[in-house]
Formats: C-alpha cells, structure tokens, sequence
C-alpha cells in the first residue's frame, strides 16, 4: 500500500518541491534539499534586496539645546565688563606702585641731604620765588613816592647838590615839587627803586634792597641751625 522510497528512486524522481516556489529541490547533488540561493548569494546579508529597509543609514547627530541669542550676548558683555575692571584695577596698582618707589627714592634722598643743604634750597627757592612776584607786581606810585620822602629826609634841607636818582620808567610819576630833590634818570636802577646820591655817599631803597635783606634773614636762620 506504501511505497518504499530508496535513494534510487529518490535521485530518478527528482522533482521541484511544489508549494514552496523555488526554494530548493530534492536530489542526489545538495544532499537533501539545495541551497536557497546561488553560489554567491552566500555572502548577501540577510537584508540584502530587502523592500522599504536602509541598509547603510548615517547616525543621527544631537545637536543639543538651541542657544537664546540674547543670553549669548549677555554672556559676552559681561566677560568683557569683567576683563575691562580687571585691566583697569592692575593699571591702577601698577600706578600705585610707581607713586610709592618715586615717594621712597625722595625720602631717601632727602634723609641724605644734610640739614643745612636743605636750608639752602629752601632758601633759594623763596628768593626765586619772591623775585619772581617782585617782578611781575606793577609799580605802585603811592609807594614810590614814600620811599622817595624816606630817602629824602636823610639829608639835610641845605644840601643842594643831593641828586634822587629813579628808573626812567618811573619819572613821569614822581614830581619835583614833592620831594624838593632834583631827579635824575638811572637806568641801572630796577623799577620802583629810588637811590639818594649825596657828597657824602648815598642812601637806596627799593625791591632789590628788600630782597637783599630777605635773603640775609634766611642766611641768619641756616646760620643757627
């Protein structure tokens, strides 16, 4: 009632599997059932000739969080405030800095100066100073005149050879009348200065002289120290 299938009859009635298509065939060559594809198709993936599958997809890059442009710019204005305090401060120390090695290389030179070379440069300097003034201060008439009388009541009235010698620039404002002396132009004579020319010798009074004595007072105060 059974057939008896021998490897014979098997490799004589080698015949397509049917219902199954072309997957493989019985027979004596495969062993059993062939290979479903080619000889080359050994080395096709399994997802090789796939529908609606991607073989080679790139990966999907994360580009994070998206940057608010106005905190970005907050940001940046906020390094370059810090980074402008920041230069701001350094130069202000290094300027400090400068200040405190000059101040101490003063006071180093001056505690090398000796008392009475300090003197003198003060000295000098108000001398300077007081010159300068003297020179720049316009002539006061009034003055001029008080002078010419203080220098006028040191001779005698019968002395009519006394010659009150003034700087040319100062004629026009002292008249003959008030001092009684006859004038007489001195270009050596600085301006406001007056100086009495007598058979005896004679008498000056002026800012020169002034300065002269300033300048003995400050020698007399050096002198003492």
């Amino acid at each position: 009632m059974s057939k008896i299938w021998s490897a014979e009859s098997a490799s004589a009635v080698a015949t397509p599997v049917g219902g199954f298509g072309d997957f493989g065939t019985l027979g004596r060559q495969g062993g059993g059932f062939r290979t479903l594809y080619g000889d080359d198709s050994a080395a096709r993936p399994w997802t090789a000739g796939a529908p609606g599958r991607r073989q080679d997809s790139a990966p999907v890059r994360d580009e994070g969080p998206a940057v608010d442009p106005i905190e970005e710019a907050a940001r940046e204005a906020f390094l370059q405030g810090f980074q402008e305090g920041d230069r701001i401060a350094r130069e202000s120390i290094e300027a400090d800095n400068e200040a405190r090695i000059m101040l101490a290389n003063a006071v180093q030179h001056i505690a090398q100066t000796g008392e009475g070379t300090l003197a003198t440069m003060l000295s000098q300097a108000v001398i300077r100073l007081v010159g300068q003034i003297m020179g720049e201060v316009e002539i006061d008439e009034a003055v001029l005149k008080e002078r010419c009388a203080a220098v006028a009541a040191c001779i005698d009235s019968d002395d009519h050879r006394a010659v009150l010698e003034v700087n040319p620039e100062d004629m026009h404002l002292l008249e003959e009348e008030a001092t009684g002396i006859t004038l007489s132009a001195n270009p050596a004579l600085q301006r406001g200065s007056v100086r009495l020319a007598t058979a005896d010798g004679w008498v000056e009074d002026g800012p020169d002289i002034r300065l002269e004595r300033l300048k003995s007072l400050l020698d007399d105060m050096e002198g003492r120290r």
